[in-house]
């Protein structure tokens, strides 16, 4: 397991994508921060440097789950693109070991890149905050730190199960990145949020949000289970299909 998961890091390592994905991610994540803590109060907004404010501040993880969801993705339909995938299964002949690999290697990197991303976040949030006078952010940082790690990391897995299903990065990408942003935050949440607090996007909300944001979510392990059982179950149906299917 541990050679297939080299060769992964491997192709990753290879993938033009997905250094650009890790790039944009570190620009916006940066700007992002920037622009919510610096950017004027709106008219009935929070207030500077409350709870909801600072909330809105780190709210870097959207960014971080929906890359990873992009490169878990990548992992697998490139491979179907290309077609190398039929030399993957030739060399290692357990196609369930492949895929195994294949989302061990998309949690890990989930993991690290979505607590890099709020680390700096919270350093550079710190820092603008305290440039303007607020010198303790009213936040549990821990908290939306292990959140932000954890979300990012399943989305990760979520990435592979899509790409495995489809074995189209472009229909996995867009189609997963419109089911989260638009129809379950952008629909959903306001629609039916009994329905949406559910959901892997609303899930990830919750373990990445304090405050107002929060109030109305499943509480952070709650939500980390449900997230945790929606990317195991579509993970397991991928490997399911995978082992069903012709490579090709």
């Amino acid at each position: 397991m541990n050679r297939l998961i080299s060769l992964e890091l491997h192709k990753l390592r290879t993938t033009p994508a997905a250094w650009v994905a890790v790039v944009i991610t570190a620009l916006l994540g940066a700007l992002s921060v920037a622009t919510n803590t610096l950017g004027p109060i709106t008219p009935g907004g929070p207030a500077f440097g409350s709870t909801d404010h600072v909330n809105h501040a780190l709210s870097v993880s959207a960014l971080t789950s929906m890359v990873m969801l992009s490169i878990g993705v990548i992992i697998v339909a490139s491979e179907y693109r290309t077609r190398t995938i039929v030399s993957t299964f030739l060399a290692t002949p357990q196609r369930a070991r492949v895929l195994v690999a294949k989302l061990a290697t998309s949690l890990g990197l989930g993991a690290v890149l979505g607590a890099a991303a709020f680390g700096l976040a919270w350093v550079e949030a710190t820092l603008l905050y305290a440039s303007r006078g607020v010198h303790t952010l009213p936040v549990d940082l821990t908290q939306l730190w292990v959140g932000a790690t954890v979300s990012t990391a399943l989305f990760g897995l979520l990435g592979v199960a899509l790409g495995a299903l489809t074995r189209n990065t472009v229909t996995a990408i867009v189609g997963g990145i419109a089911w989260a942003m638009v129809i379950e935050i952008g629909i959903l949440s306001s629609v039916a949020p009994e329905i949406g607090k559910w959901l892997p996007a609303g899930n990830a909300l919750a373990l990445t949000s304090v405050g107002s944001a929060g109030s109305q979510l499943l509480s952070p392990w709650v939500s980390a289970a449900v997230l945790s059982g929606w990317a195991l179950g579509l993970a397991a149906i991928a490997t399911r299909l995978t082992l069903s299917r012709e490579a090709h």
